[in-house]
């Protein structure tokens, strides 16, 4: 990675950024939103995974996407499952025929029992993805699992509908990379540490990402160990890349208040990571500022030096902690990088933008004195013309460009009209054109 300094591109975008994205001739459309019926009473009672594909219009924009969940118990002679158990929701994406990749989206602990004590029978939440828009169309496969072991005519209905709202986001996520997918690790025992499991990952930004952000999905299980970890012990993890780190405190202090109270057993209590009945929300970390367009860098994931003495295998575990050797303490891991990009609507189709073929990267320096380099990205082969502008909206200087190929481009600004004159410090405004599509945004320009 390269060690230059820069200006973050998340100040800077959001200072000269215009709304200019979208060509003259769309219309911003409808943006009611609608919903996508997937997994209807759904009947779980094993920890095997339900696997069905469910049909999602074609590829839009949408200022929003969120997930409504509903979970029941089935009627006589069932009943639900009485056990708060670890679910979660995953999209595949087929990298070709034979294989795929399996993405978490949404993570749900099930309740202690809702139908005794005045229990609500059912109850639901809801979770933002709207990160994850650009994996929901046509045909969708989506997964759902629950760690239950009940069996017979107990277990839960689960029900999930998307809400999609058309309209064209701040920020269009593109791409996504798993960085690590765990399933579970053992916490705590030195014969198997947990760094064996989460090893230092690679991520390469594309060159035509703006933005990062980190999305991990980690909760803590496991009780009446050292600390009483993972399930009820608030322990930190650690991001970091080179220089660049963020630590959180994995807890929730609020399973008291909870949609699917009340409940029977333990629910009101606080853990790590996660409440009986409710959602458990990802560790969301922008880390624009850690990457940069077209590099490759190294990320690591850190768990707070702990050691379980109450672990199976151990010998000493009852003489030394006064524990009964109870099981491992573990968690769930999955962590994930979203890339996102400057929004372009070419068209609107019935009431959804649809994202075009050409799409700003950003210019770098900026501000700048006199040059910088405006990056664009060519989803197809397409001639491009590239134009300045003062503030007045007088042209500066044009230039046409024809590109063989897909791929990420550049084109460099010396700060000189087509006369050759050296322009004064300002705002510019910068504009790429292929075709009917054309995206632009401000740069700065200093003395």
């Amino acid at each position: 990675m390269s060690n230059r300094r820069r200006i973050p591109l998340r100040i800077l975008v959001s200072a000269l950024l215009v709304c200019a994205f979208a060509p003259l001739t769309a219309d911003a459309g409808d943006r009611d939103p609608f919903t996508v019926h997937t997994f209807d009473k759904e009947f779980v009672n094993w920890a095997s995974t339900h696997v069905d594909t469910f049909t999602f219009p074609a590829p839009a924009l949408y200022e929003q996407v969120l997930l409504h969940c509903t979970i029941e118990c089935p009627g006589p002679p069932g009943d639900c499952d009485p056990w708060d158990r670890f679910a979660k929701l995953s999209l595949r994406r087929w990298l070709n025929e034979t294989e795929y990749e399996d993405f978490e989206i949404h993570r749900f602990i099930t309740p202690y029992d809702i139908t005794g004590s005045g229990g609500p029978n059912s109850c639901g939440w809801t979770s933002d993805l709207t990160d994850y828009q650009f994996l929901l169309h046509d045909d969708v496969t989506l997964l759902l699992y629950i760690d239950s072991w009940i069996g017979g005519d107990r277990g839960w209905l689960l029900t999930f509908d998307f809400e999609m709202t058309p309209g064209t986001p701040e920020r269009e996520p593109f791409a996504i990379e798993r960085l690590w997918h765990n399933g579970w690790v053992n916490y705590g025992d030195p014969d198997n540490p947990i760094e064996d499991h989460v090893l230092p990952v690679d991520t390469t930004m594309p060159a035509a990402a703006t933005w990062a952000a980190f999305k991990g999905y980690l909760t803590g299980h496991g009780f009446w160990n050292t600390d009483n970890a993972a399930e009820f012990s608030n322990k930190a993890q650690r991001l970091w890349s080179g220089p660049n780190q963020e630590i959180r405190y994995l807890w929730r202090p609020d399973c008291d208040i909870n949609p699917c109270s009340p409940q029977l057993g333990t629910w009101y209590y606080d853990r790590a990571g996660w409440c009986p009945g409710d959602k458990a929300d990802p560790w969301h970390h922008d880390i624009t500022d850690w990457l940069l367009p077209g590099e490759t860098t190294t990320m690591n994931f850190q768990f707070q030096p702990y050691v379980n003495y109450c672990r199976p295998g151990n010998p000493d575990c009852v003489d030394v902690a006064g524990c009964d050797c109870a099981g491992h303490a573990y968690y769930r891991f999955e962590g994930q990088v979203i890339y996102y990009r400057i929004p372009n609507v070419t068209a609107v189709d019935d009431g959804r933008p649809v994202p075009g073929l050409l799409h700003l990267a950003g210019n770098y320096p900026n501000p700048f004195n006199p040059q910088t380099t405006i990056r664009y990205h060519l989803a197809a082969a397409a001639p491009v013309t590239v134009s300045v502008y003062d503030p007045e909206g007088n042209l500066v200087r044009s230039e046409d460009v024809n590109h063989g190929a897909a791929g990420t481009y550049a084109w460099t600004w010396n700060g000189r009209d087509r006369n050759g004159r050296l322009m004064s410090a300002g705002v510019y405004l910068y504009e790429v054109r292929s075709g009917d599509e054309r995206v632009s945004a401000k740069m700065l320009m200093l003395k």
